[in-house]
Order: structure tokens, then sequence, then C-alpha cells
């Protein structure tokens, strides 16, 4: 049985969690006495324990971490993400897009946070060492990523080189899709900010649920005073001063919401504190369909496998609503399983044979048009579905003229055959997106928000929020980055107004 009292709770142990827990645990102290803070980092999966190796890895993480996403059902995987410490940064592709200009100046805009560039420039610095981000090497580089970046050169886009967060990386390719690094060459939580936070006595306690928070009603308001978690076969109360939530943009409302804190149509639990923005306008990239080729010659060797090559911005709008991110992946590998079902793989026999056995998987390509800043938005339902609603007609557009531009390019690179255009693009309350933010977005007025700039509740005393749910709208690319830089400048301004020395 872990202790009962502790200065600090943080529940979640992704993305996020370790940073807090690492970054309050080094920098702050207690209030009244001055002394070092009793913090738990508290995470419903189990920990792996282990010095980070990048590159090498350990021996009981390469055991556990197989190339299958979902293969081991302790990680309990659901919900795109994995419950284990580290959580999502073990699984995420590494591809290190932090905020651009333009991402700061939305967050300003859509909630009056003042989250700007030059505020948040020491949090991004220490993400880019702590995470090693950096360009990808030319070494990693392919044939058919070298012709995208001519032809789009040539056409007046500017492609840049895509940058990823990685140390000691062989570049097999095979980390791509979501799978684990069995030797955590990618950059994760697990071998930066765990070992940080054990360092200065953070408490981990792995394999425990967090079942609900504790809060009493004041008068409107609601005070957090503790929470009520399961481990193993038994349940118990655990009380903290403040309570820090890092349990992702999903997790985090539907917490709160059975914690009594949420919208007051909340259909479960008695809500004791009323916010109707809590699992509302989440933000995040709609899927819109990708362009294949297939190239006479191959696009790639084999010998190193392509992660990542350059990405390129279209923009037709000067608040840069409906942007458009490509991102050239040509020539790397795939499972032999996913390439033998490729969309130009002959279907069966001696053709298909001939086509595996000839590496026929680097001469085809892809484009994969990611839309950022869409008018459209999700937000969750009493039973944790995520619906899409809004105006689409903006991002119908901008989805057929990515598409157009994607044929374009393959086809001046000199495509033999490339996937039909005439797909349909359809928006509805079903549609999926990626990287998915602010169900519990931050800002300066309580009644269109959950937290203030400081990251503080609105509504409920002791009780903070600090992951990808306070982030009011979606980057321009993936948000690992992006959200681990807010953390520390979460960090930051929670060690300041509450545990400063």
């Amino acid at each position: 049985m872990p202790e009962s009292k502790y200065d600090v709770a943080i529940i979640g142990a992704g993305f996020s969690g370790p940073i807090l827990a690492a970054n309050i645990a080094e920098k702050g102290v207690h209030p009244a006495t001055r002394d070092r803070l009793k913090i738990a980092l508290i995470e419903a999966g189990p920990y792996l324990k282990g010095a980070p190796r990048p590159g090498y890895g350990i021996p009981l993480r390469r055991q556990r971490f197989t190339n299958m996403r979902g293969q081991d059902p302790a990680f309990h995987w659901e919900d795109g993400g994995a419950k284990i410490v580290g959580g999502s940064s073990l699984h995420w592709q590494a591809s290190a897009f932090l905020p651009f200009p333009i991402d700061y100046v939305h967050w300003q805009e859509e909630t009056g946070v003042d989250w700007t560039e030059e505020n948040l420039r020491e949090a991004v610095e220490e993400i880019r060492r702590e995470f090693n981000v950096h360009p990808y090497p030319d070494e990693a580089n392919t044939r058919g990523n070298r012709l995208f970046y001519r032809v789009a050169k040539q056409m007046g886009y500017n492609p840049q080189r895509q940058e990823g967060a990685r140390r000691n990386c062989i570049y097999c390719g095979f980390c791509s899709g979501g799978h684990m690094c069995k030797y955590e060459a990618r950059s994760s939580t697990l071998v930066s900010y765990i070992p940080k936070a054990e360092k200065y006595g953070v408490d981990i306690l792995a394999d425990t649920l967090v079942e609900k928070i504790l809060i009493d009603a004041k008068g409107r308001r609601g005070v957090a005073r503790g929470l009520i978690c399961r481990s193993a076969d038994s349940t118990y109360e655990l009380t903290a001063d403040h309570i820090i939530l890092a349990c992702g943009y999903r997790r985090t409302p539907l917490l709160l919401m059975r914690s009594g804190y949420g919208p007051p149509e909340w259909a479960g639990n008695p809500i004791v504190v009323s916010n109707p923005n809590i699992g509302k306008h989440i933000d995040g990239h709609p899927r819109i369909p990708g362009i294949g080729a297939i190239f006479d010659d191959p696009m790639g060797d084999g010998e190193v496998g392509s992660v990542r090559g350059y990405f390129m911005i279209n923009d037709n709008r000067k608040d840069a609503l409906g942007r458009l991110l490509f991102r050239a992946d040509l020539g790397g590998g795939q499972f032999p399983a996913l390439a033998a079902l490729n969309t130009f793989a002959p279907e069966f026999g001696w053709e298909h044979k001939k086509f595996m056995r000839e590496g026929g998987i680097f001469r085809i390509g892809t484009l994969n048009p990611a839309m950022a800043k869409a008018p459209g938005r999700w937000a969750m339902d009493p039973d944790g579905r995520i619906l899409y609603s809004g105006d689409h007609s903006l991002t119908i557009r901008r989805a057929k003229e990515a598409l157009g531009i994607s044929h374009e390019i393959l086809k001046k690179m000199g495509a033999r055959k490339i996937t039909s255009i005439d797909v349909p693009v359809l928006m509805t309350p079903t549609t999926s997106g990626s990287h998915l933010v602010g169900s519990c977005r931050a800002g300066v007025d309580p009644r269109t928000s959950v937290v203030n700039p400081h990251f503080e509740s609105h509504d409920v005393d002791n009780l903070y929020i600090a992951d990808a749910s306070v982030i009011p709208r979606v980057t321009t690319g993936n948000t690992g980055t992006p959200q681990a830089a807010v953390t520390v400048f979460a960090a930051a301004r929670i060690v300041e107004r509450h545990f400063k020395g």
C-alpha cells in the first residue's frame, strides 16, 4: 500500500505526467516548510523499470516491446494509446513538429491565453534538448524523398527536411505506424523525464487506476481533496493538497465527469460542479485521403528505412484556416503482411511472389496530406463517444485541393500509376481525427474554457490540468512535442504560483 498523503498527485504517466513530476520535484518546494515536495505519479498501466540506454534498450523492455501494435494485453491498448509508464511517448512516430508561429497566434485568438512564442521559448528549447530534436540525417533519406524535394521546389513550394526526436537510431523504418521501439531510440518520457522524477524522490504508483477525484462542494465551486484509487484487488483513498490531471484529451474529461465535474447534462454521476466546456471544443486533424503511386524505378533501396523525408505547407488564407501539411515518405519498407496487401501489389500467384521477392514495395510511395485549422470540432457525449460537427465546406474543398496537389506532384515525379483523386471526401459525425486536443481547453473566460492560462481549474480549487486536453487549437503538425513543450511551460507556471522556494 502506498503512502496515503501527498503534496502533489499527478494522474497519468504518459507524455505529460512525467514532465510535470520531474520538473515540479526538481524546482518546487513546500510553500510552508521549504522541504522537498512529496509527489505521487499515478499510472494505470505497468512500469517496465530500467536505466535508459537509447539505441540499445534493456532486456525487459526489448522482450515486451513487440513490433505489433497492441500485442501485449498488459498495456491495455485503447483510444490510440497504451496504458504504461511512458504512455503515448513510447509509440509515437517521433516526428517532431514543434509549434509554428501561427500556432501560438491561434492559441491566443481562440481563448485569450498568453501562450506566446516568446513565453514558451524556454519550454520549447528544453524539449528540443531533452528529446534530442534534430533534422533527420541525409543517411536516412531515400531517392523518392529527394525526388519529391526537387519536384516540389520546381513547382514553387518550400519543402523542408523533417525533424525527429531520436538518439542512436539505426533508421530501420519499422517504427512507423505506432510500434514501440525495442531499442528505445525514439525519445520518450520513459527514458528522459522518468529517471529525473525518481532522482528527485517522486513515487511512481504503477498499475493503479484512479477511479474518482474526490471533490467537495463549496457553494457553486468545488475543492479537490483526494482520489479513490484501485490497485490489484484493493481500493483505497489517497489525499493530496494539489491534484494535476495528465490523462490525455479523452480520459481527462471522462475522469472529471465520473468525479462530478462536467456539463450539467452529464447522465452519469451527479454533478457537483458544473462546467459545460468539459468534453467540448475538441480540435484535431480530420482524416482525409492520401494518394499513392507506383514508379518504374525504386524510390528506396531497402538498406535504410525511410523515417519521414520532407514536409511542405500550403496556405491560401492569411489566417492559415484550412492549412494543408504534406509529408513525403517514399521508398521506405513495410512489414511483409502490409506490403503484400498494398494497392499496387498483384492480387495473387507468381506475379505477387515476384513483386514481393523483388522488393516491389520500394517502388511505391505515398503523399499523406493533413489538414490543420479545420473549422469543424468534435465533442464528447456522455458515453464517451467523440462526434464531429460544424461547417465542413472549407474542409471538403481544401481536402479535394490536397488530393489534386498530391496527384500533380507524383505525376511530375514520374509515377507510372497513381491512385484516383475522385474519391469521396465526407465529413460526418463519425469522421475520425488525429492529434486531438482541447477537451478541457485553457482560456481567460470561465464561460468558454475549463482552466485558466496557469492551468488551474476555473471551478475547483487545488485542481490543475496539463496535457493535450488544455491546448486550445491543434498545431500544424503532430502534437507530441508541442504537448511536451506546453507541459514544461505548465510545470514552470505551477511552481511559480504554488511551490516557489
